[in-house]
């Protein structure tokens, strides 16, 4: 009889040990009545939940049962609020619990568009810039800078001779760039009494820039009247964070134009509010011979007997005949 007790009294212990309860019930709009589907339904502090089905209806098993186990039940939805309740199970059995949630209220800020002349600041507007950098001067050599813009995207590029040369934007290229501002650290760089801009007279040596943009189009609101067509922004280098000597020369070699050029600088730093530099390049070549069509022509074989053929020095005049001046080529 004493075993039976202590048998019964164990198998309602470990019944209580290892008893659980059941949370179930159907999760709803609260304004339409309408089941949600894939509403998610937790216990705080724990791991337990499950999500509702196509019927709104969820399940929670394996629930501790106590005279004290009150349980925290949150349901989370998108587009709905937040909703908590609180159940108490001390007992081993199903709970029926519903849900019904509110819709959350979505608040647009409202945005009121206004057509202005001027909306942005003229600084972020738009523009196309093509960059030249040290780097890229450093690794050729050329005898001004002109020379340095050519290959750009947008640029229309013309070479007179050795040392001349001619950048047109959007067209309407010459041999005498006038519609595109040139600009030195700020200061114009055009020739003042033919308002056209030659690179060869431009005072600064390519050791000593920093960068070359080219500004695609028109600029006037912020360069100013002349910058109807481009800008070409020439930045010199600091000589505060650019200290040392540089020395390069550079030319042709067994060619009748005879180049070469010597370009150097220097710049210290002398203290935090002083610092110098010292730049210069020299230039010697041989300049192509210019011959007009006329002369050309005159002096070619084929156009022996010319009247205006004359005794310059330019031909050979391989007939040794007297020419209509009355003298004979030697």
């Amino acid at each position: 009889m004493y075993n039976n007790v202590k048998y019964i009294i164990l198998i309602h212990l470990f019944g209580f040990v290892f008893s659980s309860a059941i949370i179930k019930g159907i999760v709803t709009d609260s304004e339409t009545d309408a089941p949600l589907i894939g509403a998610n339904i937790i216990i705080e502090n724990s791991d337990q939940g499950g999500a509702s089905d196509i019927n709104g209806a969820y399940l929670i098993s394996d629930i501790r049962s106590c005279s004290t186990c009150t349980y925290n039940i949150k349901v989370l939805y998108i587009g709905y609020e937040e909703y908590t309740t609180s159940i108490l199970v001390n007992q081993n059995k199903d709970y029926i619990l519903d849900l019904s949630v509110n819709p959350s209220s979505l608040q647009v800020e409202t945005t009121t568009v206004t057509a202005k002349k001027r909306q942005d600041k003229i600084t972020d507007a738009p523009a196309a810039i093509e960059l030249v950098s040290a780097s890229d001067i450093k690794r050729e050599e050329s005898t001004n800078l002109g020379s340095y813009l050519k290959g750009l995207k947008g640029d229309d590029f013309t070479s007179r001779g050795v040392n001349n040369y001619s950048i047109s934007v959007r067209g309407f290229n010459s041999s005498f760039t006038s519609r595109l501002l040139t600009l030195t650290d700020g200061r114009v760089a055009n020739i003042p009494a033919l308002r056209v801009i030659n690179y060869s007279t431009v005072p600064q040596s390519p050791k000593d820039i920093e960068s070359i943009e080219v500004v695609l189009g028109p600029s006037t609101a912020l360069y100013g009247a002349n910058a109807h067509s481009g800008v070409v922004n020439i930045t010199s280098k600091s000589p505060a964070v650019s200290e040392g000597l540089d020395i390069s020369i550079s030319g042709s070699a067994a060619d009748e134009r005879d180049l070469y050029k010597f370009s150097s600088r220097w710049a210290n730093k002398l203290s935090d509010k002083l610092s110098f530099k010292l730049s210069g390049e020299y230039i010697q070549a041989y300049e192509w011979e210019f011959i007009s069509e006329e002369e050309y022509k005159a002096h070619k074989y084929a156009w022996a007997g010319h009247p205006a053929r004359m005794i310059d020095g330019k031909d050979n005049n391989p007939w040794g005949f007297t020419t209509h001046f009355g003298k004979k080529k030697v």
